[in-house]
């Protein structure tokens, strides 16, 4: 995955670099680019010649810039960060895309501001002290951080789908990319909704088959996935994306009694004519990172499950594949929760009181309770202001073994929320929807964007004028009465196994976590004896200890929550290991001494490389000096 970052000192021009190089052109514009621009097309069409004659994805950015100036963002589609600098105004640009495929950081040292895309480059070039910020942390605990902090109190991120602003010493953020609440689609039979999202979806996978090598897909046997790569199958069979070859990686669970997924793998693999990648639980599904062995930039929880990410990247790597693609996104796009409540609610808010009548008969059928209790529970209190709905409906509640005091002061349970509909839709439903897929944007922000991977994780579902067709059109095209994803259902139903079209469940995957525990009990039991997660009073010692006994032993308690709480452990440790590494360049015998000898090797070898990216940086700076010199006669 292509890094960029660089320098602005507000008194000079500012020194960007990326892995390909920043592109300059005659009038001292520079842009770091990382990403991929599916509507080529389009902008060929108004840049036939490109910049120069340079057609590739940055010089179509730049051109766009040239052309519609700081608008030109909401232009662009597909995945990418970017920095570009105007000289004429002496302004920089930040942006991200709307669904967080990329990260992108930045900070502010004193007359100097410091950006990339990977945090650990940040924090070593700026030297900061990396001082946890206790709000995103709380964030993490509950349902997803707020979007516009990093881990730490000196970094902010760039929001995605926002361009931050630099100017004369102000910092500015601003949104480039909405969803129209006020549009519409509507038609007058299912085949033409049927139609659109096909091709749209078509579009989504396609644009994301550009590759030198075979492209990997994740494949569950669930809807979302199993739509991927059949529908990918098909592009290949038209002659429509040129990529080798399209490979499958399964994650495999033979001894679980609630992880079912393996038959369904199986009939897309029986239609592909092909077996794909099968990852075996046992072997590699959990396995916690050592928070000695190296720094850790972020709390994530693909630091319990080291090995699963270690043989994903090895295989693709050794497969020459640079591109994964991804199902996540579906559920939250095109309705996958049988419930009642958006329907009614719609109704209530549009005083339909006979349609309302008729609905709630048959939700009452469907769920099998009574008139009145969908009437109060379904139709009613979700209506409700939050302090009053809490009174009367389940809400998420903390994990039990999070402090007490840490939950009130951190305000922990408003955070279990959804986020607020950002783009101000007026039905009930539109707005639970766009909260879902502000929920799912925040879930990768937070880190299923792997910062340090060799390939770039992407997600078809979350194709931009994908995700503004389904928001547009009517509610019960995505959930029709019992059948949830009615409209994907139905557009592909001659592309997909009917036993897969067909599927109304998920598999679990607790079991395998406390299974995994289990095995990892020796390395994770000497962390409790004095977890730092409790030393700093976020959680209570015991009630953690009691979780995870029980949870070892096969009690699947808040799976989610007890792999997020281990991940802080692993983060708080390393931070630790690297304080202790920095303080040991001046003083090693004050500050190493507490550590064992094979940490205080591990520490040694890892200010080594603290100080060689130090030096790195700077020589990316001095490269890009002596580029901006030698080529500034022409873009390239």
């Amino acid at each position: 995955m292509n890094a960029i970052g660089g320098v602005f000192d507000f008194c000079k021009a500012p020194v960007c670099t990326a892995e390909i190089g920043p592109l300059r052109t005659r009038s001292g514009h520079l842009l770091a680019w990382n990403g991929r621009v599916d509507n080529r097309d389009d902008l060929l069409h108004h840049f036939p010649r490109g910049l120069e004659g340079d057609t590739s994805d940055v010089a179509l950015v730049m051109s766009a810039y040239l052309k519609w100036g700081e608008d030109f963002a909401s232009r662009l589609l597909g995945d990418f960060v970017f920095s570009l600098y105007d000289p004429r105004n002496r302004t920089l640009f930040l942006a991200r895309d709307p669904f967080a495929t990329r990260s992108l950081y930045y900070a502010q040292i004193e007359d100097r501001l410091f950006w990339s895309s990977m945090l650990e480059s940040l924090i070593v070039a700026t030297g900061i002290d990396p001082e946890v910020d206790d709000d995103y942390v709380a964030g993490y605990l509950a349902l997803h951080p707020e979007m516009s902090r990093s881990p730490y109190k000196k970094i902010s991120a760039v929001v995605p789908g926002h361009m931050v602003e630099i100017c004369k010493g102000h910092v500015r953020s601003r949104r480039f990319w909405n969803l129209d609440p006020e549009r519409e689609i509507r038609y007058r039979d299912d085949g033409d909704y049927e139609e659109h999202f096909r091709q749209l979806f078509r579009e989504a996978v396609r644009c994301r088959l550009r590759s030198d090598g075979p492209v990997w897909a994740e494949l569950s046997g669930g809807l979302d996935s199993s739509s991927i790569v059949c529908v990918a199958d098909q592009i290949m069979a038209a002659g429509e994306a040129s990529i080798p070859r399209l490979e499958t990686i399964s994650y495999i669970d033979e001894d679980s009694t609630t992880f079912f997924d393996r038959s369904f793998i199986g009939v897309v693999e029986q239609m592909r004519g092909r077996a794909g990648h099968h990852l075996q639980s046992e072997k590699h599904w959990v396995s916690f990172v050592l928070p000695e062995a190296k720094f850790i930039s972020k709390p994530h929880t693909g630091l319990c499950v080291e090995g699963t990410h270690k043989w994903l990247s090895r295989e693709m790597e050794a497969d020459n594949a640079t591109v994964l693609l991804s199902g996540i996104g579906g559920d939250q796009l095109m309705w996958s929760i049988r419930e009642a409540a958006p329907e009614l609610n719609d109704l209530v808010f549009q005083r339909r009181v006979m349609a309302l009548h008729r609905q709630i008969k048959v939700w009452s059928e469907i769920l099998k309770q009574p008139y009145f209790r969908t009437l109060w529970q379904d139709a009613t209190v979700p209506l409700l202001s939050p302090s009053l709905r809490a009174m009367f409906q389940r809400q998420l509640k903390p994990a039990p073994w999070l402090n007490r005091e840490y939950v009130r002061t951190s305000h922990l349970k408003d955070r279990l929320l959804l986020p607020p509909d950002p783009f101000g839709y007026r039905l009930p439903s539109s707005r639970r929807q766009a909260s879902m897929v502000q929920f799912i944007i925040s879930s990768i922000a937070e880190g299923e964007c792997w910062e340090d991977a060799r390939f770039d994780k992407t997600y078809p579902f979350l194709h931009r004028p994908l995700v503004e067709f389904v928001m547009s059109i009517p509610f019960e095209q995505k959930l029709r009465g019992n059948e949830t994803r009615s409209l994907m259902r139905r557009a592909l139903k001659d592309v997909l196994p009917p036993k897969v079209l067909n599927r109304k469940s998920k598999g679990v995957v607790g079991e395998t976590f406390c299974r995994g525990l289990a095995d990892q009990w020796s390395v994770l039991e000497p962390m409790l004896a004095d977890a730092r997660v409790c030393r700093r009073g976020w959680v209570d010692a015991r009630l953690f200890r009691s979780a995870l006994d029980l949870a070892r032993h096969g009690r699947k308690l808040e799976t989610s929550t007890l792999l997020k709480t281990i991940a802080l452990e692993i983060w708080l440790r390393s931070l630790e290991y690297r304080h202790a590494r920095s303080h040991w360049a001046t003083r090693p015998e004050a500050s190493m001494a507490f550590l064992s000898r094979d940490s205080r090797a591990a520490a040694a070898t890892q200010h080594v490389r603290d100080r060689n990216e130090k030096i790195n940086f700077r020589r990316k700076e001095d490269w890009t000096n002596e580029l901006s010199r030698t080529r500034s006669t022409g873009a390239w």
